[in-house]
């Protein structure tokens, strides 16, 4: 009975998320309007690694993905792995479980060496537009 539920839920969720996007798209693109600007950037000229996340995400409200990107990648790898977690925990309440995600630690290690050479490259060669 439990999983079941757990089951009906994960079905409903997703439809329950896009409605809450639908309602409320407008009003979170206008909030977002409010928030200050980056006092890391203001102080030294350097992007942050959260400079352009604001951007970024309004961007994906818009649906323009290369838009998203050039501001700031990290939403939208964000969006990707909660998608990925999201499938996994399908696979494990309807039938088998399957990993899509790495679990080994070098492969996290590697990912993160490569975000922080992102976020100290994109000073130098990928201004935000």
């Amino acid at each position: 009975m439990k999983k079941r539920v757990l089951q009906i839920g994960y079905i409903l969720l997703p439809v329950f998320l896009l409605s809450l996007f639908f309602l409320t798209k407008d009003f979170t693109l206008s909030l977002s309007y409010f928030l200050p600007n980056c006092p890391f950037y203001r102080y030294t000229g350097f992007y942050c690694p959260a400079c352009g996340n604001t951007r970024s995400v309004r961007a994906l409200l818009r649906g323009d993905v290369i838009s998203a990107l050039q501001y700031n990648i990290v939403p939208l790898i964000l969006l990707i792995l909660g998608l990925f977690l999201y499938a996994e925990l399908g696979t494990a309440l309807f039938g088998t479980h399957k990993t899509l995600l790495p679990r080994k630690g070098l492969f996290w290690i590697v990912f993160g060496i490569l975000m922080a050479i992102y976020f100290v490259g994109r000073n130098f060669f990928l201004p935000l537009p």
